[in-house]
């Protein structure tokens, strides 16, 4: 019978206290021991390692990564080691799953997907880094900075041993307030500037710099230095597909389309399937005009499973524009649609369908609208609009709410709710900027709804009158807030910037 094996959690830290327990619990029913590497605390990091159960160890920080992570593995007894930062997550796994992976025997290492929130954290970055490896001496960290152990592993079996394992890493100290909190950008830059006095022809060097100064805002400078590594790179390392995805990103921030489009050409040619080049090569096409083209891109990434740097669902409204600006209306409708579907408080979409109908180029109609989007139990939507000042807009969603009620069965009761809340609404707002007889309108119309409601709560279900009469209102109500009470949409070449 095989031996169990076993995992050491291992990470280095300084100053953690408010992530280092979030760290290890995301880890701790997997793993058999807990190293913590203190590189020179003044908080509570080491005391709250060693209550959740870790191994605390010191180490003087040296201004090298790879050095304290090295003597992090050294402390380790496990047959494997799970390498986390301190400001690290691990995706909720099963312990049957996790152990699975270590009883592969051609296996040495494992890439685990590392998702990186940026700034605010509505914007994040995807990596593929080794992180869970055998407990060998041979198996070292190298680099000062962005350490790899990846490096050592392959040059010990000939370029083989490792793999993708489907493990998540959700890392939290690129979001503004980390960076700012830890200084860690200058402290980054400082530590690759004395490594690149050096080794100034090191590519890895050079595009962790390129990383650094992106995060600074300097992107001009960053591609002059992924352009470097890029002339030195072999084409063998690990971290190719990261160069050119960055060199793409920061032509794309700089608005540089035809150098964008004339190198993503070259990068496809050897990388047909990098979904990210898919992206950044339809967002160049799209903004130079070539609409069908950036259409064709985003539909090869939607077919790929979406994209990490951009959320599905603004895909989808690029898409959607992409078609619109090309005149394919039916394909726009279908792309708007499905990105409501992704998330109904993406509400550009939605107000792009209705410049369609404004245009008279829909192919579907008002009536269609609630079969293919729900809007009936998200309230704060159009609350929100209501306080943005959004008034039409918010009408609008409510009507649309209403409708999708009033064409089922069983919503009696919030039939009613939304009718009240459509004329509370209309009796506390301001006459719109429109025309005084369609606002005096509409506040009839709002009545007479609200009745319509009111009957059908109260089961009075002898005929289907009531229920046809409250839908047909609430279209005719919906055609004259788009026609009459709100701006012209159309397709506004959507600011879509792609965080490095």
């Amino acid at each position: 019978m095989n031996r169990k094996k076993t995992a050491s959690l291992c990470l280095i830290a300084k100053n953690e206290e408010e992530h280092i327990l979030s760290c290890l619990n995301s880890a701790k029913q997997l793993i058999d021991e807990i190293i913590v590497v203190d590189t020179g605390s003044e908080d509570q990091t080491a005391p709250l390692a060693r209550e959740a159960g870790a191994k605390v160890f010191h180490f003087p920080w040296t201004g090298d990564f790879s050095q304290a992570k090295n003597f992090a593995l050294e402390q380790a007894a496990s047959d494997w080691i799970l390498f986390l930062d301190a400001d690290e997550v691990l995706d909720p796994v099963s312990r049957e799953n996790f152990e699975q992976l270590l009883y592969r025997s051609d296996i040495e290492g494992y890439f685990l997907t590392i998702i990186s929130y940026l700034g605010n954290g509505h914007e994040v970055i995807s990596d593929r880094v080794v992180r869970l490896f055998r407990n060998k001496p041979i198996y070292r960290f190298q680099g000062a900075i962005h350490e790899q152990v990846a490096q050592s592993i392959m040059q010990a079996n000939d370029g083989r041993g490792l793999t993708d394992a489907p493990l998540v890493i959700r890392h939290y100290g690129y979001l503004a307030s980390e960076s700012r909190k830890k200084n860690k950008t200058k402290r980054n830059t400082l530590i690759i500037e004395r490594e690149l006095k050096q080794n100034p022809r090191d590519p890895f060097l050079l595009y962790c710099l390129a990383v650094e100064l992106y995060q600074q805002g300097d992107v001009q400078e960053g591609l002059n230095c992924l352009e470097k590594a890029l002339h030195h790179l072999r084409g063998t390392e690990g971290y190719v597909e990261d160069v050119i995805h960055q060199m793409a990103v920061g032509l794309l921030h700089l608005r540089y389309w035809g150098q964008l489009i004339s190198f993503i050409n070259k990068a496809l040619s050897a990388l047909p399937q990098q979904t990210e080049l898919l992206l950044i090569r339809g967002l160049g096409f799209y903004h130079t005009g070539h609409y069908l083209a950036a259409a064709q891109d985003l539909e090869k990434v939607l077919q790929q499973g979406g994209s990490a740097s951009l959320p599905l669902y603004h895909v989808l409204g690029v898409l959607g524009d992409a078609y619109n600006l090309a005149g394919h209306y039916a394909k726009a409708e279908k792309a708007y649609f499905s990105a409501l579907g992704q998330s109904t408080r993406f509400l550009y979409p939605f107000t792009q369908l209705l410049g369609l109908v404004q245009g008279g180029r829909n192919t579907v109609s008002l009536a269609q609208f609630s079969r293919l989007i729900s809007f009936k139990d998200n309230k704060f939507v159009w609350q929100e609009l209501i306080k943005a000042g959004e008034i039409p807009l918010a009408l609008i969603i409510i009507l649309f709410a209403i409708h999708e009620v009033a064409s089922g069965s069983g919503y009696e009761d919030i039939l009613v709710q939304l009718s009240q809340e459509l004329t509370s609404i209309l009796a506390r707002v301001e006459p719109l900027p429109a025309r005084k007889e369609s606002f005096e309108y509409l506040s009839v119309v709002a009545v007479e709804m609200d009745a319509y409601a009111a009957t059908l709560a109260k089961g009075y279900h002898l005929e289907p009158l009531p229920a046809k009469k409250l839908l047909g209102l609430v279209e005719k109500t919906i055609l004259l807030l788009v026609t009459e009470f709100c701006p012209r949409w159309s397709p506004q070449l959507l600011g879509v910037e792609l965080k490095e």
